[in-house]
């Protein structure tokens, strides 16, 4: 039996993801077979003797050179699948990761029921009562589109293998935590059956708690002799003489990203200025600003940007610090354009009423527009739309400046996905939420009924309650049904602002579904209405109004065009206001991976490396 639709999907998807990373990191340009040393006093093994049959003899007890022919998939397959990386800062971890993770999507191609290799980052776990089961759920919701309810099932199954990097990322005083909660879930009823951690080594050997795995392995730096061989492949011969005799400049490259970036970054005088610094914090620091000049200053061959278009130095610096304080600030180490957050990105209060107002407005434009054209139908076109313009601006201002008053508008949620189906599964979600709506329709339609019965009688006023109550909660259900029941399972992210991009065009799948119950509304509700023998003061041509104007509203707002006009107003904020981002951020950001100070991976970004995110953010924050 074959792999589900679903399951074939997260593949793909993380198939592209290894390959796209590994093609742009910088570790790749250093050709060298890493050493590695297993660590088994690094995790609390217990069944030792596995590890030290396997491994060779006296691993067991202590730390010893793994051979160099020995693959990380061969080191993962005599671990169990429970294996721990560990190695200093551009030592290759995530590289090893990704290597490993592209020999375990091989197996899982031919083999169905192989768990599904997942690559996601411990730094977003900030909750200290939340399981690891509820982070992974929510992670490969975030990062591959899976839905909450497939995730969870998958999990239960075991029909995932995780890959979690950057555990010293987490918040140092909570990294302990980590380590236990980890445990946990390896503890748990749902453990999965294989699972790879990687680590910096010298916050691991801080914890008093070891991970419970079956073995670890921790990357050795370049010895002299690789150093030296790589640098002359390139005719580096200048840099690799340095190499010997400078044992500072040794000490620094001997990581296998520092050693690439120094070839690009130690041009004409860089090694006398470089020595000209004492502290190793310092030199490292140098190191990182001159490899972002060096990038900068190359001659651009791209495609983001026509000649003479390219943003200067200065613009690159400013918002790419602005980008990585705000990763920072939320432990994040990818970007989604359409994950920007007014609560997150807005840092003056002049700028968060600005983003309210332009919502408001837009809003009251909309609005506005619909009853208008609505009510011009009823009383005129140009007066009904005049009317609803007006009167639309005015309650658009006044809900942007109510809702901005509460923080209503300061959640944007893209609609990014609807299948056309009516599977099962669909027509039950469908049934399920439009049960809710035609509850609710009916309380709706007792208390409107009450109210109406006390001006208009009390027996005519239920029926007529009941009655548009349960017309409200059915089409309401439906709507609301129809939503829930279209959402993919999983939706991959290929392009930037993928999800603004699709919010934009399932508001014209709503919309017409829209479209259609407000014409029905339209022309059958004034004939139900008119058979109730209602008293003559009841407006049933206002009534039918409200009701077609309001329906068509929220499906266009619920299809996606309220994240869409958010996002808008966002931006314009962002740019023109704050000045952190630039108008076209894709193209932006798609020249930074061009000249290899980004990572781009479908629609998501990340810095080459953590060491360059960290430097980007120390830089001070330019006024605007």
């Amino acid at each position: 039996m074959g792999r589900s639709r679903n399951e074939q999907i997260l593949w793909e998807a993380v198939r592209d993801e290894v390959e796209d990373r590994l093609s742009q990191s910088l570790h790749q340009q250093v050709l060298i077979n890493l050493g590695k040393e297993s660590q088994p006093q690094r995790v609390n093994n217990k069944r030792p003797w596995d590890w030290e049959v396997k491994m060779g003899p006296g691993v067991g007890a202590e730390a010893k050179e793994i051979p160099k022919d020995l693959s990380i998939g061969e080191i993962f397959t005599q671990a169990k699948g429970k294996l721990l990386i560990l190695g200093a800062p551009g030592s290759g971890k995530t590289t090893t990761l990704l290597e490993l993770a592209r020999e375990l999507l091989g197996r899982a191609s031919g083999d169905a029921q192989a768990p599904l290799p997942v690559l996601v980052n411990l730094s977003s776990w900030k909750e200290d009562q939340q399981s690891i089961v509820d982070w992974l759920r929510e992670e490969i919701r975030v990062k591959y589109g899976v839905a909450a309810k497939l995730g969870q099932q998958w999990i239960e199954e075991r029909r995932l293998l995780p890959l979690l990097d950057g555990l010293d990322e987490v918040a140092a005083e909570r990294q302990e935590l980590c380590v236990q909660r980890i445990n946990g879930f390896l503890a748990s009823e749902v453990r999965p059956v294989a699972v790879v951690v990687c680590s910096r080594e010298e916050e691991y050997k801080l914890y008093q708690t070891n991970l419970e795995l079956m073995g670890a392995i921790c990357l050795k730096p370049l010895t002299l002799e690789q150093m030296q061989g790589y640098l002359r492949d390139l005719e580096q011969e200048s840099l690799a003489e340095s190499v010997a005799t400078d044992g500072g400049l040794q000490e620094l490259v001997q990581a296998p990203l520092l050693l690439s970036m120094a070839v690009l970054a130690f041009g004409e005088g860089g090694l006398e200025q470089w020595r000209g610094l004492t502290t190793e914090g310092e030199r490292l620091t140098w190191l990182l600003d001159a490899y972002v000049v060096a990038r900068l200053q190359r001659e651009y061959e791209g495609k983001a940007y026509t000649a003479g278009k390219v943003p200067s130095a200065g613009q690159v610096r400013r918002y790419l610090g602005w980008l990585a304080r705000l990763m920072e600030q939320q432990s994040q180490t990818e970007f989604l354009i359409e994950g920007l957050q007014p609560r997150e990105t807005l840092e003056r209060r002049r700028d968060k009423w600005r983003y309210r107002l332009i919502v408001g407005l837009i809003f009251g434009l909309i609005f506005g527009l619909i009853f208008g054209l609505i009510f011009g139908l009823i009383g005129g076109l140009i007066v009904g739309l005049i009317f609803g313009l007006i009167v639309g601006l005015i309650g658009g201002l006044i809900g942007g400046l109510i809702f901005g008053l509460i923080g209503g508008l300061d959640t944007i949620t893209p609609v990014e996905a609807f299948k056309i189906s009516m599977s099962r599964e669909a027509r039950r979600e469908i049934l399920k939420i439009g049960r809710g709506w035609l509850i609710f329709g009916l309380i709706f339609g007792l208390i409107f009924g009450l109210i109406f019965g006390l001006i208009f009688g009390l027996i005519g006023g239920l029926i007529f309650g009941l009655i548009f109550g349960l017309i409200f909660g059915l089409i309401f259900g439906l709507i609301v049904g129809l939503i829930g029941g279209l959402k993919t399972d999983i939706q991959t992210r290929v392009e930037p602002n993928q999800g603004i991009k699709a919010s934009i065009q399932n508001t014209k799948i709503l919309g017409t579904i829209g479209l259609i119950t407000s014409l029905i509304l339209w022309f059958g509700l004034p004939v139900l209405l008119n058979s109730l023998n209602l008293p003559e003061s009841v407006d049933i041509e206002a009534l039918t109004g409200l009701a077609t104007a309001l329906t068509f509203y929220y499906c266009l707002t619920e299809g996606g065009l309220q994240a869409a006009y958010q996002h808008f107003a966002l931006r314009l904020v962002l740019t023109f206001s704050q000045r952190s981002t630039p108008w076209n951020y894709a193209r932006f950001l798609n020249y930074c991976t061009e000249i290899t100070l980004l990572q781009r991976v479908g629609g998501r970004y990340r810095f080459v490396h953590k060491l360059l995110q960290d430097h980007f953010a120390q830089l001070p924050p330019s006024q605007p």
